[in-house]
């Protein structure tokens, strides 16, 4: 690692900073979540002042261009201080709108698509007690979310952020990752094909793709292949254009349980330590009296993404459990389940052996190799 990087705590805004400043797979990945194409001649570098000696965190430019002013927050925030945030992106729009440069860089102009980018961990969506989509921020201002455990970075969309503005007294978020209604083996197959049959379209459409080519697949919820495209999206695994961006391609790289025990420890790991302990002390427990087991063990609140739509999203997670990674096991429509290992009970080599052992995916998994 950097040393700049290793310096800092890893849950201290300055490690974000540096990490933003000096890594070139973290750049790659802010590129990819802005729909630019990365190349050489881009680059992240730190601030000078501006008018009334306001300083951005970092800067992108390309040549002679400013792409974007970057405001970098850390996990460990208050409201206060996030608003102070949305303060300065404010000042950083209007710096490009009068044409304001920094006073020791006279030289740069501002890019004709010239953003705004407030860049935070993700879990600042879930470990705080106010609420990041009821802020108004700058038009120009694209919201970046970086994975504290993997550094992707993902746009938090209009899409993602219309998911957790419904959060309120009564709802809560237990991670900040969306899943319903999929298997991991249909992001897998979709991140595949995509790669193979569309890497050179500039912009990729849904539902033409989904119609014409991913039905063929025939897999589990075949006929709603939008969520899937949604949660590839908030992983961070393809672009605004549906594209697979840098992120994806890494995952590319991994076989499908490599793929699945990522998936585990970096997004879905508080969905099942939520779900699954109930499942291990009550096995054949129904998927009404496990939700409400889980509100029970959250103040009587409901669970984002897992026990809201008449216990739609339960039977998700119930199916990732028994066909991507071999928890448990039952047969469709019938609580008679059995449990075949605990992951939680288990090191990291231990659970991808389990995987590699108890996973039952699609065969579609294969046609990509």
């Amino acid at each position: 690692m950097n040393s700049l990087i290793s310096r800092s705590e890893v849950d201290s805004e300055k490690f974000l900073h540096n990490l933003a400043l000096t890594d070139i797979d973290v750049q790659k990945n802010i590129i990819s979540s802005m729909d630019i194409d990365y190349h050489d001649g881009i680059k992240f570098s730190k601030c000078g002042p501006y008018l009334n000696r306001i300083i951005p965190d970092l800067k992108i430019t390309s040549g002679d261009e400013i792409l974007a002013l970057i405001e970098v927050k850390g996990p460990k925030i208050n409201v206060t201080d996030f608003v102070r945030g949305i303060g300065q992106l404010f000042q950083y729009e209007y710096f490009s709108e009068i044409g304001s440069i920094e006073k020791n860089n006279q030289k740069l102009r501002y890019s004709d698509n010239f953003e705004t980018i407030y860049l935070y961990p993700s879990q600042v969506l879930v470990i705080n007690d106010f609420d990041i989509t009821k802020f108004k921020y700058p038009k120009s201002t694209r919201q970046l979310q970086i994975n504290h455990k993997n550094y992707v970075v993902r746009n938090f969309s209009s899409e993602q952020q219309n998911q957790f503005s419904r959060i309120n007294e009564n709802l809560i978020a237990i991670s900040e990752y969306y899943f319903r209604d999929i298997r991991l083996y249909e992001l897998y197959i979709l991140l595949n094909h995509l790669n193979k049959f569309h890497k050179n379209n500039s912009k990729i459409n849904r539902t033409l793709i989904e119609k014409e080519e991913l039905r063929d697949y025939k897999t589990a919820n075949n006929h709603n292949w939008r969520n899937v495209f949604i949660t590839l999206s908030g992983l961070g695994f393809i672009d605004g254009n549906n594209k697979v961006n840098s992120s994806g391609k890494m995952m590319l790289q991994k076989n499908y349980h490599e793929f699945c025990f990522h998936v585990y420890y970096e997004y879905i790991e508080p969905y099942v330590r939520e779900i699954l302990p109930i499942i291990i002390d009550e096995p054949a427990v129904k998927l009404t009296k496990l939700s409400n087991k889980i509100k029970m063990n959250n103040d009587n609140k409901d669970v984002l993404f897992v026990t809201e739509s008449e216990n739609r999203y339960l039977s998700s997670w119930l199916a990732i459990f028994r066909d991507d990674y071999g928890f448990i096991n039952y047969q469709p429509h019938n609580t008679n389940r059995s449990v075949n290992y605990i992951p939680f009970d288990l090191s990291k080599n231990g659970l991808y052996e389990m995987i590699c052992k108890y996973s039952n995916p699609h065969p579609a998994i294969h046609d990509f190799k």
